[in-house]
């Protein structure tokens, strides 16, 4: 009986400790969003649960009864370390270290220490001996520890002490109106884990049973008190004052007569003052850059900019104020002033890079084109102000770049921005227009007089060698120059104007300028027309496509067609390409001319196919412009083309010339190789009159070479051009190339190039482009084996009629027709 009084204050005392905690760790979890409260909530029942298995152990009557629940406790005992340290880093905000892959090692060792306490008797490793204590008021277990109990107790206090470290490195870096929180978590880690140690390391002056888990209770207390309670109402003036000092946006506070009534810490650093001199005083007597704000204030704008030099450095503020009202009366107003300085830096320099060259420095076209916009309101409104528009063209630029590099040609076109400002007034202009051409705005000039000693300056300072890594360089130009007048309506035609001036100077052998004149502004006008006139007649649709057949020179089958557009002028009637396609090309409506012209050719395709004509399984060739080549998505549009008409890629054949090898070569080469990975066949037209390389012969993906008709016109036996002829054969013959000579005019030339081993001829002595009708009425001439060939020669596609007597007299006898087999060959 005696035995049970002394326990029932114990007992009470664990008995309250489990509704609390259960209660706590519930209302943990209800706030689980707050930091820490979701660990809270796991530890708090940990902690019951090591208060009931306690009061088990006391109630217990007999040692093994005490030692299950003893070994209960552990479960609890050996997670609280874990969770202590999940806790503190929960609320420290490094909730991702909560991973599985780092809490899950952690828990090994309380797993180990659980197994070994259940298998305790086969190996005493957590409690050496036993024994029932019956030496105090109550039995307990007496044991003393094994070697694993004391590892496991040092990794406890191991997990206990960083746990500790944490939150206090928290309550270090929280401000001080904020460190009640972290201290109350710090506290409440530090009161279970002293009890614990004490009741282990000094069990003299420590109660006979183990009130640890009353312990936690109180510390959770505090943890809860620390992460649940949120003193807003203390806190919001403490809060409001730290956030005005601390801002890095500079704030005062002006009553109505501008006298500064409060400020913080960065406006008394903008200003430069100490704070009692600035106070009730008015704000432009202790400032002077607040004369920049005078004009927006009394304009009534809420808003302003404000620049300042600082320390050598300029910064840029964007200053708002704000009224102050206090019972419907305006009492003050509020400044607050904003460091913009990078925004502004970052927007001159994004505003440099969109108006001037990165190369050089100089105004790119944009500006240049702007300011020319101004010289010509200018010289609208006042009859006495003349301007010129010069441009500028380095002669020979791409054998600089071509033999010492693109960084000596670098190193020039810096050099030459440099010498052409030397050169010029600060009122001009020197921008760079791209590659090496340079634009020059001569302002408020009197006429030619005053732009001549400028030319011979240029001219002077060019010559002057620019030398890279040891190397001279020396350059010249060609200038071409335009005098304002009012016959020019905007910027565009005065740099049309100068830039036509400039190629006339390239054409009459470079270094020297050439002044825009009546008959270049004839010239000019022609072209612009041409260009009118073309861009009409592909909005209106006047083209259409003439069919040429290419046979073959062994058998005479036709085994090919090319073809060829025509353009139906309201006023100069049928136009062959020669005339039209350069203005095509320079304009760019090249592009779309030649998306209409392979719309037209599958759409030719299709109604073949559709009328069972003989031309149904006939390749056609279409000519493609260099330009169409450097388009992006030039190949997409060919395949979705011929997907659309359902036309087979090996149908059509594209002729490219040598220009394409030579101008944009990387996209030309991806162009092809594209067109070539789909099966589409590809040309090299004019091939001998270009520039490329023959490298280029075997890097480009071509299957077909056409021998230019320049050739073919002037080749005899044993001549020049019969020579080239045969080489130029054998060469695409020893790379695998299919050969076709053009403008074929004479039997001379088939028989010739039959013995040259050439594949394939076309040329007005076979038959004349004709239209999709007549064409369909050749072919079918010719399956039935009655066509003749012409006996006059017929007008070229590209050149002017040939003499009818270039031809042979017999191309018509007996002796000829066998050699020539008239059928259409049909591909399968």
């Amino acid at each position: 009986m005696h035995m049970h009084i002394e326990l029932t204050p114990g007992i009470a005392l664990l008995l309250a400790t489990a509704p609390i905690g259960l209660g706590l760790g519930w209302y943990a979890w209800r706030c689980r969003s707050l930091p820490g409260a979701l660990i809270l909530a796991a530890v708090a029942p940990l902690a019951t649960l090591w208060a009931l298995t306690s009061i088990g152990e006391v109630s217990a009557s007999t040692l093994e009864r005490k030692l299950v629940w003893a070994n209960i406790q552990y479960v609890a005992i050996t997670l609280l370390p874990v969770g202590l340290l999940a806790l503190s880093i929960d609320y420290s905000g490094r909730r991702p270290w909560l991973s599985p892959k780092h809490i899950l090692p952690l828990c090994l060792v309380p797993m180990v220490t659980l197994v070994l306490l259940w298998t305790d008797p086969l190996h005493h490793l957590m409690r050496s001996t036993v024994w029932l204590d019956t030496t105090g008021a109550y039995a307990t277990v007496g044991r003393t520890f094994g070697p694993w109990f004391w590892f496991h107790s040092a990794y406890s206090y191991a997990l206990i002490a960083a746990a500790l470290g944490i939150t206090l490195a928290t309550t270090m870096s929280t401000p001080y109106f904020y460190r009640r929180q972290p201290l109350a978590l710090l506290v409440g880690i530090i009161i279970p884990s002293t009890w614990n140690a004490a009741f282990i390391f000094a069990p003299s002056v420590m109660p006979a049973f183990d009130f640890t888990p009353v312990a936690i209770l109180v510390g959770g207390l505090f943890a809860a008190w620390g992460i649940l309670q949120i003193r807003v109402f203390n806190l919001v003036p403490v809060a409001r004052h730290t956030l005005v000092e601390d801002m890095a946006d500079g704030v005062l506070v002006l009553d109505e007569t501008d006298r500064v009534v409060d400020l913080n810490r960065s406006a008394q650093k903008l200003i430069g003052r100490p704070r009692t001199s600035i106070l009730s005083r008015r704000i432009g007597e202790c400032w002077d850059a607040w004369t920049q704000m005078a004009a927006p204030h009394a304009a009534q704008a809420n808003q302003a900019d404000l620049s300042l030099a600082d320390d050598g450095r300029r910064r840029h503020y964007e200053v708002k104020w704000s009224p102050l009202i206090r019972h419907d009366r305006v009492v003050g107003r509020v400044v607050a002033f904003r460091d913009v300085t990078e925004r502004v830096l970052m927007e001159e320099n994004l505003r440099r890079q969109t108006l001037t060259d990165s190369l050089t420095g100089l105004p790119n076209r944009t500006l240049f084109m702007t300011r020319l916009e101004e010289a010509i309101h200018m010289a609208r409104r006042r009859a006495d102000a003349i301007f010129a528009v010069m441009v500028l063209d380095l002669d020979w630029f791409k054998v600089v770049n071509d033999s010492i590099g693109h960084h000596a040609g670098d190193a020039l076109l810096r050099s030459v921005a440099d010498k052409l400002k030397r050169c010029v007034r600060e009122v001009d202009t020197v921008a760079r227009m791209s590659g090496d051409e340079f634009m020059i705005l001569l302002n408020s000039i009197s006429g030619v007089r005053d732009v001549l000693p400028i030319l011979e300056r240029i001219r002077e300072e060019l010559r002057v060698p620019v030398y890279f890594r040891r190397q001279e360089i020396t350059t010249t130009c060609s200038v071409g120059v335009v005098l304002w007048d009012h016959t020019y309506d905007d910027p565009e035609d005065l740099l049309r104007a100068a830039d036509t001036a400039m190629y006339q100077a390239k054409k009459a052998g470079r270094d020297c300028h050439r002044i825009f004149d009546e008959e270049m502004h004839i010239s000019v006008m022609r072209t612009l027309k041409a260009e009118n006139d073309l861009r009409a007649a592909i909005r209106q649709n006047r083209f259409s496509l003439a069919y040429q057949p290419i046979v073959d020179l062994r058998t005479g089958t036709v085994c090919s067609l090319e073809a060829l557009i025509r353009w139906h002028h309201s006023e100069r009637g049928t136009i062959f390409p020669d005339e039209f396609i350069a203005t095509a090309e320079e304009s760019g409506l090249i592009v779309p001319l030649g998306e209409m012209a392979l719309r037209e050719v599958c759409d030719q395709m299709s109604r073949w196919r559709s009328g069972s004509s003989p031309a149904v399984h006939l390749p056609v060739s279409l000519n493609v412009s260099p330009r169409q080549l450097a388009e992006p998505e030039f190949a997409e549009a060919v395949a979705k083309r011929l997907d659309e008409w359902r036309i087979s890629t090996n149908h059509l054949i594209l002729e490219v010339t040598e220009t394409a090898f030579v101008r944009e070569p990387l996209k030309s080469k991806t162009a092809m190789q594209a067109l070539h990975d789909m099966g589409v066949r590809l040309c090299l037209d004019d091939f001998g009159t270009g520039w490329s390389s023959l490298q280029h012969l075997t890097t480009f993906p071509v299957q077909q070479l056409k021998i230019d008709q320049a050739f073919i016109s002037k080749m005899a036996p044993g001549n020049t051009f019969f020579e080239v002829v045969r080489s130029l054969v054998s060469l695409a013959q020893t790379l695998g190339l299919e050969v076709i000579a053009e403008g074929i005019e004479s039997t001379e030339q088939w028989l010739l190039l039959q013995e040259l081993g050439c594949d394939c001829g076309q040329g007005y002595f076979i038959a004349d482009p004709m239209g999709p009708a007549e064409i369909t009425a050749y072919l079918e001439d010719m399956e039935r084996g009655s066509c003749f060939l012409p006996q006059t020669p017929k007008r070229y596609d590209t050149q002017k009629p040939t003499d009818p007597a270039r031809r042979a007299p017999d191309i018509h006898t007996p002796a000829w027709r066998p050699q020539v087999s008239l059928a259409v060959e049909r591909t399968p």
